[in-house]
């Protein structure tokens, strides 16, 4: 077994070196002291459209507008700026969009954190005073799902059309998103993990700091738990 590290991938002593299970630690989610939480979907919730809901009855795919992608970005927006403004440091939980890994991006890129090397980031996420993480729901489902999963991924804030579910991965794998949150963790969201790692849609390493050590960097307080995938 081989446990994942933040930098580096290691053989456990005592067990088989050639079995095929990775061994991630992810931190259950609890509240930190130290910065300030913001749940984008409390804030969404604010804004909710009751006239489209109303429609959804019969277009589920209208559900990504009961909170709308403009509201969102407008209050991601609004975040921001008063977290550079005040100097405090700000996690924002449940992002969606494009755009806001795009904000995130140039941010970081006036920080330094921009490897020309790779193409990516290396932030340390004990510095920004802006980070987020992305629910695994986001990264789960996209808006053509809606037809057949229905009330099923009715979140909020809502799945998005692929092309906002493939700018999630991206911030993941450029090194800008700083964690994955669950709710709750079933085994749903465990053979997603699978997937993602079987299919280097998420690389080991880069899974492991956003389950675990990106979000310590960020002084979130969590419950370390243990996570084994078969690879």
């Amino acid at each position: 077994m081989k446990k994942i590290y933040k930098d580096k991938i290691i053989n456990i002593k005592d067990t088989d070196t050639f079995d095929n299970i990775f061994q991630f630690d992810y931190l259950d989610w609890d509240m930190s002291e130290n910065i300030e939480v913001i749940f984008m979907s409390e804030e969404l919730e604010k804004r909710k459209n009751i006239e489209i809901l109303e429609k959804v009855k019969q277009k589920p795919a209208m559900w990504g507008n009961v909170y709308s992608p403009e509201d969102e970005l407008e209050i991601f927006e609004d975040i921001f700026e008063s977290a550079l403004k005040t100097q405090k440091k700000t996690h924002i939980v449940w992002i969606t969009l494009q755009e806001e890994v795009a904000i995130l991006e140039k941010y970081y890129e006036k920080l330094w954190f921009l490897r020309e090397d790779i193409n990516c980031f290396d932030p340390d996420f004990g510095v920004p005073m802006v980070t987020a993480s992305v629910c695994v729901e986001n990264l789960m489902w996209k808006g053509s799902d809606y037809k057949k999963m229905w009330k099923k991924i009715f979140f909020n804030p809502p799945v998005r059309e692929s092309g906002q579910t493939k700018a999630m991965f991206k911030g993941i794998n450029r090194w800008v998103t700083a964690g994955i949150y669950m709710k709750s963790f079933d085994k749903n969201i465990e053979e997603f993990l699978w997937g993602c790692v079987r299919e280097e849609r998420i690389l080991p390493i880069t899974l492991g700091k956003v389950l675990k050590y990106n979000l310590d960097k960020v002084w979130l307080k969590w419950e370390n738990k243990i996570l084994e995938i078969q690879y």
